[in-house]
């Protein structure tokens, strides 16, 4: 088996914030793939907090081409709904620029890469809102987003991992540190999940 190169952009969920072992989702993946395929695959978090649709595709360029990268896995879009001051804000990005830029970020990144996937984004917890800063985030946003995200891979022909439904049946009481970050037990979920899903789609 060839040595491959796994790499992740995403957000502060993606860079493992409120994970008690500082590993987070994608950590833990690392570990969990390099348990079972020791030496197969390295590995690479390209993940900031914060980050939104348009700051993700200016930091593959920055930062992930520089990289030889053989698996692009792409979580990210919660920022990109954030309303602001308050729930009956408009949303930080319209759903015209998130399509731009996804189509971009999408554009650059099978130019250069040869396998993507691309997770959805998480319900958050409503009733904790507002967050810190007077944030809000409304599920039905995500619902929609997510939506918006598939159909863009559907077209393109890139693996959507759909969690989001599921997770939302979940307590996340006992999931998440917060209104959107996953605690522990959750990062730990999410990476037994994308393992399935990589194992699935043959990626690992």
């Amino acid at each position: 088996m060839s040595y491959k190169v796994i790499a992740v952009l995403g957000d502060s969920i993606t860079n493992g914030y409120w994970d008690d072992t500082f590993q987070g989702w994608f950590g833990r993946l690392a570990a969990k793939v390099s348990a079972a395929k020791s030496g197969a695959f390295g590995f690479s978090n390209l993940s900031q907090d914060g980050d939104r649709i348009c700051d993700v595709l200016h930091r593959l360029g920055a930062e992930g081409l520089t990289r030889e990268l053989d698996i692009l896995l792409i979580a990210i879009g919660v920022n990109d709904v954030i309303r602001s001051p308050s729930a009956d804000s408009p949303a930080d990005l319209s759903p015209h620029l998130r399509a731009e830029y996804w189509n971009r970020l999408l554009d650059v990144a099978q130019r250069n890469t040869r396998e993507i996937v691309v997770f959805d984004i998480l319900p958050v917890r409503e009733e904790m809102m507002p967050a810190d800063d007077g944030l809000w985030w409304k599920n039905s946003d995500i619902e929609e987003y997510n939506d918006l995200i598939a159909e863009i891979c559907a077209e393109r022909k890139i693996p959507f991992v759909r969690r989001h439904d599921e997770w939302a049946t979940r307590d996340l009481g006992k999931l998440y540190a917060d209104c959107a970050h996953p605690n522990g037990v959750g990062h730990k979920l999410l990476a037994d999940e994308a393992y399935e899903a990589l194992s699935r789609l043959k990626v690992i």
